[in-house]
């Protein structure tokens, strides 16, 4: 009897050592289940935040363009009146030295039909005035208003219409919308 007592008791100190065992081992296991599952929940929480972060800028970047759009297409209209205002000739005057100066020869000049007159009265005064041959094309081009410069044989070529100047300056403008969007 006191033989069978020990061997119950030795017995059970072994199953009570492999269940305190075994309970160590899961429980080790599940704190290792555990951990690894909390950091594939923070990278999937830093994907999501990442992939909202870049939806978001991508958003912010299509209204600011479309912003830059509005500006621009609101620019054009009030310039569309731009060869009836008084100034204009002044303005085109200024618009060819430009050119003149950016070509730096003998030049080729072509405006609209509504600027062509304005373009022919200054020709011969800006030709005095720089040195320069300067010659207006009879034919008109589209744009809203302002001039193109070329040298004489058209191998360079500057835009100083309303819509190369705006097409200059959009970098410009979309940086000047994008701050006083974010002003607060």
């Amino acid at each position: 009897m006191k033989e069978c007592l020990s061997l119950l008791n030795s017995a059970e100190k072994d199953a009570m050592e492999l269940l305190d065992n075994e309970i160590r081992e899961t429980i080790a296991e599940a704190t290792e289940i555990i951990e690894s599952a909390k950091r594939q929940a923070e990278l999937e929480r830093s994907r999501t935040l990442g992939m909202a972060e870049v939806e978001a800028k991508n958003e912010v970047l299509a209204l600011l363009e479309e912003y830059v759009n509005i500006t621009i297409e609101r620019a054009m209209e009030k310039l569309r009146s731009a060869p009836t205002m008084p100034d204009y000739k002044e303005a085109m005057k200024k618009l060819l030295l430009e050119g003149l100066n950016a070509i730096g020869s003998d030049a080729k000049v072509w405006t609209n039909a509504e600027g062509m007159h304005i373009l022919k009265e200054l020709v011969d005064e800006v030709s005095t005035s720089t040195g320069l041959r300067v010659y207006v094309c009879d034919e008109p081009i589209d744009c809203i208003a302002g001039l193109k410069v070329s040298s004489l044989d058209e191998k360079v070529i500057f835009d100083n219409t309303v819509e190369g100047r705006l097409r200059r300056l959009r970098p410009l403008l979309r940086k000047e919308i994008a701050k006083m969007l974010t002003a607060e």
